[in-house]
């Protein structure tokens, strides 16, 4: 994988923090030492499978900055009619799958329909889960669904077997109406609430709202939007996530000002529900939080994607990553469903992260050097402005770590409350915002 382009020879932006200092500098922020917190219950972490299927590469949605067809796959044709990737063939990739879940030796398996939009699909999904489900699988198999929202009122109408099953659904919410509308078109928030309720009144899973921050977006729009839909009972959990793109940010300065106020915000929320002996359940927020108290490293990058422990299975390829360009796979599967997975050093994919300063970083225990699409398709100016970004993020939510001790103390609350009621779903997100 090549390194970034022009990572070495900058000259990018220094934000200077009146607490943090320059926050180009490895050290200016650090997690905090767990040694006072030796007294902490244990913390146990759930060992899964999971699986990603891109069920289709069509979509509706036509969002800003479409990871799809700007990164995975060159496209840009309207993939509401065409796609850059084919439809699932279910009777292949199921059998892939039970053969790939034949040889985990993890306690439970996850299958993620991914996309484009998998409701576009909705005959080959359920297929897929039906071929699943009846194969006797020895583990115990459950199942996630990313989607846009936007068909989820009539497909819940017509299939509510396929949605009341479901363990996790995903739905990519970027704020209100108007900021969430600007940057996917193809998308009516109203039409998307009218899904929700729809889907609450049959779940027995939860439910995500996944926000992707682009530049000129709003955190504090995006969380004001999902307090509203929790406070109705509508959404479980929240995940935001800095978008992956080629360009720098325009006005870095202006950005981190305003994301460091919503952060602010965000963060007397959690604080005042806490102190209350609740949770918010946020979930990237939750789980920086454990490995400021317990000392917990990623060893790896934020996904985890060169470890290669799990699958994404895309138009008869296998994939380390769903969203890596299709000439990295590394393997593929037969018309039986046989996978076929060359032998591959992934650990390519995070050379980046030695010119990139990660390893003497104070935050790279959690951050893990993010992402390593970004780092692939990134200018190296972007890839430094969410260095400064991280340490901004990981310092505003260090800043109330004493107050979160006491209030988890006053509240018999431990890591593995904080785990089990958000964190442990960060791995079915891309981790870090």
């Amino acid at each position: 994988m090549e390194p970034a382009k022009n990572l070495q020879d900058l000259s990018h932006i220094n934000i200077t923090h009146p607490r943090f200092g320059d926050l180009t500098r490895p050290q200016a922020v650090s997690l905090a030492n767990p040694a006072e917190n030796q007294l902490l219950p244990p913390f146990c972490e759930k060992d899964l499978a999971y699986i990603h299927l891109s069920v289709t590469g069509r979509c509706n949605a036509r969002c800003k900055g479409c990871i799809n067809s700007t990164i995975s796959n060159s496209f840009t044709d309207d993939r509401r009619v065409v796609a850059p990737i084919q439809d699932t063939v279910p009777e292949r990739d199921a059998a892939c799958i039970l053969h790939l879940l034949a040889e985990t030796d993890k306690e439970g398996a996850i299958i993620c329909f991914y996309g484009g939009e998998p409701l576009l699909a909705m005959d080959k999904l359920i297929k897929i889960k039906e071929i699943i489900d009846h194969a006797c699988c020895t583990l115990p198999v459950r199942y996630m669904l990313y989607t846009n929202g936007s068909l989820l009122d009539k497909e819940v109408a017509n299939h509510p077997d396929f949605f009341r099953d479901l363990w996790l659904t995903s739905i990519s919410i970027d704020g209100r109406r108007q900021q969430h509308e600007a940057v996917r078109p193809g998308t009516d928030l109203q039409k998307i609430h009218q899904g929700l309720i729809a889907l609450r009144r049959i779940a027995t899973g939860k439910i995500l709202m996944w926000s992707t921050l682009r530049e000129n977006q709003s955190l504090a729009d995006c969380f004001a939007e999902f307090l509203g839909l929790h406070e109705q009972k509508l959404m479980d959990l929240f995940f935001w996530h800095w978008v992956e793109t080629e360009q720098p940010f325009e006005r870095f300065a202006d950005y981190c000002a305003r994301y460091e106020a919503d952060l602010e915000l965000v963060m007397d929320h959690y604080l005042a529900r806490l102190r209350e002996g609740s949770i918010l359940p946020l979930i990237h927020i939750n789980e920086l939080i454990i490995f400021a108290l317990t000392g917990l490293r990623r060893n790896s990058s934020g996904c985890g994607v060169e470890v290669a422990d799990n699958f994404d299975l895309i138009d008869g390829k296998i994939h380390s990553c769903a969203d890596l360009p299709p000439e990295m796979a590394i393997g593929h599967i037969d018309p039986e469903g046989h996978p076929h997975i060359r032998p591959v050093d992934l650990m390519g994919l995070v050379e980046y992260k030695k010119t990139l300063g990660c390893y003497q970083c104070g935050v790279h225990d959690y951050c893990g050097g993010r992402c390593p699409v970004q780092a692939h398709i990134s200018s190296g100016e972007r890839l430094r402005q969410y260095c400064q970004l991280m340490r901004l993020h990981v310092g505003i939510v260090l800043s109330s770590l004493d107050e979160i001790r006491k209030a988890m103390a006053a509240h018999g609350l431990t890591p593995q409350h904080l785990y089990d009621q958000a964190a442990f779903y960060a791995q079915f997100t891309d981790v870090t915002p």
